[in-house]
């Protein structure tokens, strides 16, 4: 088995191939840092040759819609054009709870998200979308995105978050197990408020940072899984943060 990794350096990406190589599988890692540009062209059909599965975990820091939509877009559409010619079997794509129910949130990344799966979907290559909720060690960064003026300025928006081995887990699982399962949803063990997460998550670091609950943009439960999921079993490190109801 031969998996390409569009991504591979990065945070997932390089958690992905060490386990995936700890299995015996034969591991290419694609990105700028190997000299791979999806989006030009550059080295793709090198890498893609005799691959029979794509991870695609590939991200971009671009949050504008313009940029998002162009970068998931056409990575995703040249990954499929040039694994079809590779015979690839399996494309599996990291993507975000709440995306494919079209209101997740009207931020342009994730547009860019909606594009990726819309563009993987419509695509000839058998695929697995893994929709994961939020990663638990980037709650923090959470409460710094909020930050206006000092405060933090959080929803009482529903949040069910992952620990990430336990993500990287489940895209080796597909991967090794070959079939592709079209959707599949994952979220952590807990469902909390954002509020209170962040609240919480602050006062057990010492940040005296305050956390205000303002109104949400959009539906309390968009950004956790409506239908069935796949639940992962690893707690929230800090257990004094109440549960949502």
């Amino acid at each position: 088995m031969k998996v390409l990794i569009a991504g591979g350096r990065g945070r997932v990406g390089s958690k992905v191939a060490d386990l995936l190589e700890a299995n015996g599988v034969e591991v290419v890692s694609g990105g700028l840092e190997d000299g791979v540009d999806f989006l030009e062209g550059t080295r793709v059909a090198e890498v893609m040759a005799g691959v029979d599965t794509i991870v695609n975990v590939l991200n971009t820091p671009r949050f504008d819609e313009e940029g998002a939509v162009g970068f998931f877009e056409g990575t995703t559409r040249r990954l499929t054009e040039e694994g079809v010619r590779a015979g690839v079997r399996h494309h599996i794509l990291l993507s975000i709870v709440g995306v494919g129910q079209g209101d997740a949130s009207d931020i342009g990344y994730y547009f860019g998200k909606v594009a990726q799966e819309r563009a993987l979907a419509e695509g000839p290559l058998p695929y697995t979308i893994v929709r994961s909720a939020q990663f638990q060690g980037y709650v923090p960064v959470l409460a710094d995105q909020h930050t206006v003026d000092g405060r933090v300025l959080a929803p009482r928006d529903l949040i069910q978050p992952v620990e990430l081995d336990e993500l990287v887990a489940l895209l080796v699982e597909v991967a090794l197990a070959g079939e592709p399962l079209g959707e599949v949803e994952f979220a952590g063990p807990e469902r909390f408020h954002l509020d209170d997460l962040l609240r919480g998550t602050l006062a057990a670091s010492g940040d005296a940072r305050e956390v205000v609950t303002v109104d949400g943009y959009g539906p309390i439960d968009a950004m956790v899984p409506r239908g069935e999921y796949r639940a992962g079993k690893v707690l929230y490190p800090l257990r004094d943060i109440p549960l949502a109801g």
